[in-house]
């Protein structure tokens, strides 16, 4: 947070001394660039709303909207803060556009935008097809991850998909040359993958941008077939143990367990989640909609694992999180940061992924842990994952 308010003020300064003329900003579309430290573009798309005195910033993101509400300008600047992720712009206006810093806890950009332009990538895309659609394993020397892309008059959305999660939403352009570009912001992941196509089935010269230094390179081909390793095979529970002993203070601060008597007889969920954790927000929001589809059978808890460890501040990040899903069940603050997740759950054995989650039924024993959330960016899925779940929890309520 020091270093977020440092470079915040930092900027400011920098603004105000480079500021030009041109200080009207336009309502509707824009188009900014993050750039990465080589200089490449992270393209995404965004509104500004004005609406009675208040500024919005609705970020596009595939065929979603995120609102931005703590949109504030102070003279020739602009001030964004993302509603998670401990994330923000400061921009200066000038000459009709804005330029400055995307700001993050351990790391900031420069960024750029320009009003008036709709389009994410500005060469023209390809008059072909669904030459994209369809699932690809996407090889990074180190890792295989897998895209599933879907194609209409060459606009692309689709996500990615790894053991730990998914990238969330993408969109892009396959162009006229056969160039795949997508791009993904969100304030938690901010990313860029380009590719060739060659031919029908295979992509070359693959560079997958994360943030602003990390690169990777591979290749794609196409693999309807392909599928990640087993979701309920990575995390299990140590030998010995059936269930968790943990009491951590919820957001009123009255210290909960599983020991307490509203979870007795009961199929409880436990999240292991964190608010800056961008996958997290999906399996919330998720969560939140099968609390209220089966209570009072239904108990859900979320463990927040914060990068704050001191309450107070735990509590405001997880608040957050509570506020941006929707949540309507418990969350604990563990008062550990994610690296210390281990102290505080030791029963878990081999733990890989935010969030990741725990069944348990209703003699209290964990029947299954399911590792990472691939969200609606994922299509079909998101839609198995779904159904998997409905029907595993209505078995255990049936017991």
């Amino acid at each position: 947070m020091k270093r977020l308010v440092f470079l915040i003020v930092a900027f400011v300064a920098i603004a105000s001394a480079c500021t030009r003329g041109g200080l009207e900003l336009n309502s509707g579309v824009w188009r900014a660039a993050l750039y990465t430290s080589d200089s490449t573009e992270i393209p995404f798309n965004f509104n500004l709303v004005f609406n009675e005195g208040d500024t919005l910033m609705e970020i596009l993101t595939g065929d979603n909207i995120y609102t931005v509400k703590e949109v504030s300008r102070r003279g020739d600047s602009l001030f964004v803060t993302m509603p998670l992720f401990s994330s923000g712009f400061s921009l200066a206006i000038h000459d009709g556009i804005m330029e400055g810093k995307f700001i993050r806890a351990t790391y900031n950009m420069d960024v750029k935008a320009w009003p008036g332009i709709g389009k994410r990538f500005l060469s023209e895309p390809s008059e072909s097809s669904s030459l994209i659609s369809g699932r690809w394993l996407i090889n990074l020397g180190e890792r295989e991850i897998i895209g599933e892309f879907s194609e209409n008059s060459g606009r692309v959305t689709g996500s990615f998909l790894t053991p730990s999660g998914d990238y969330r939403f993408f969109e892009g352009v396959l162009d006229q040359s056969g160039e795949l570009m997508l791009s993904c912001f969100d304030g938690g992941f901010i990313r860029l993958f380009k590719a060739k196509l060659e031919g029908n089935d295979s992509l070359s010269d693959v560079k997958l941008y994360s943030g602003f230094n990390n690169l990777e390179s591979g290749y794609g081909k196409r693999s309807e077939n392909a599928e990640l390793p087993d979701a309920y095979a990575v995390t299990g529970m140590k030998k010995g143990y059936t269930t968790f002993g943990f009491s951590f203070p919820d957001l009123n601060g009255e210290a909960v367990s599983l020991k307490d008597e509203r979870f007795q007889d009961k199929v409880v969920i436990l999240q292991i989640s964190g608010s800056w954790c961008p996958n997290c927000l999906d399996e919330s929001k998720f969560l939140a909609e099968m609390k209220s589809r089966y209570k009072p059978s239904l108990e859900v808890v979320a463990l927040a694992f914060e990068r704050a460890e001191e309450y107070s501040q735990a509590k405001g990040e997880a608040m957050k999180l509570v506020e941006a899903a929707g949540i309507n069940y418990d969350v604990l603050v563990t008062g550990h940061s994610p690296s210390r997740l281990k102290e505080a759950l030791p029963e878990l054995d081999n733990f890989k992924a935010f969030p990741t989650t725990v069944y348990i039924d209703k003699k209290g024993n964990v029947r299954r842990i399911h590792s990472g959330f691939n969200g609606p960016g994922t299509g079909v899925h998101y839609k198995k994952f779904s159904e998997e779940f409905t029907l595993f929890i209505e078995n255990l309520i049936a017991e």
